[in-house]
């Protein structure tokens, strides 16, 4: 790990965050860290399902009446 690539991403890290006064320490450290942590792969998303929409529910037959 180079100064200059953690500089680069320190710098990154301010502007991104704003550009606020007095943290660049704060930046310096977690462009170290970022730069010193194995790069995880990407993995891409999983697609999702698609969507079925459901049949309308049937209406219930009105109950027979009984003969008498």
């Amino acid at each position: 790990m180079s100064q200059s690539a953690v500089k680069d991403l320190a710098y990154r890290l301010w502007e991104e965050a704003g550009k606020p006064d007095g943290r660049d320490q704060d930046f310096w450290l977690q462009a170290e860290a970022k730069l010193a942590s194995p790069a995880k792969p990407k993995t891409p998303a999983k697609p999702k399902a698609a969507v079925i929409p459901k049949a309308p529910a049937k209406p219930k037959a009105a109950p027979k009446a009984k003969k008498a």
